[in-house]
């Protein structure tokens, strides 16, 4: 039996070429798509931290964390935490956002040793020890009432004791 060259790379290629269509399923799989995120729903809300460059308003930051999720700068509770923190800023040296970034971070910490207060109690509490045109230091504030607390002297003692401290008599910061 003579075969032409021809004939066996035909034969070959429609053997290799039927093998290669046995090993493809009947179905093809779906192709594998990049998922395309969408927008968070309260993006605001999540955040842990108001970077110099963000432009969320601090009041708006503040409210959506509140709600556990976005609210307009519309807001009742917008307009109230811009309340807040415009006592705030007749009171010390650091900018809304500084103050908010700071009380949040307190907040956070102190929950992490068991002790459960708000940005918007701190920040309350804070600004009566301050005089208005005081410019106290805010962020010295926190981690000396972080401090008092951590070592066992409850609110009210801790407050006390602030409100004792030279530098926020005299209106400057702590060194």
């Amino acid at each position: 039996m003579s075969s032409s060259p021809f004939s066996l790379l035909r034969l070959s290629l429609s053997a290799v070429l039927a093998l290669g269509l046995a090993g493809c399923p009947g179905e093809s799989e779906p192709e594998t798509r990049e998922r395309v995120a969408a927008p968070e729903a309260s993006a605001i809300a999540r955040k842990t931290w108001l970077q110099p460059t963000d432009d969320t308003d601090p009041e708006v930051w503040l409210a959506s964390r509140d709600a556990g999720a976005d609210v307009a700068a519309t807001a009742p509770a917008a307009k109230a935490w811009h309340d807040v923190l415009d006592a705030a800023d007749d009171r010390f040296g650091e900018t809304g956002r500084m103050i908010a970034n700071r009380a949040v971070q307190l907040e956070t910490m102190l929950s992490e040793i068991g002790i459960r207060e708000t940005a918007r109690e701190i920040i309350a509490d804070f600004s009566t020890l301050a005089g208005k045109g005081s410019r106290a230091g805010f962020s010295d504030l926190c981690q000396h009432y972080y401090n008092l607390r951590k070592q066992g002297l409850d609110r009210t003692a801790a407050l006390a004791a602030l409100a004792e401290q030279p530098a926020l008599k005299s209106g400057n910061p702590a060194p």
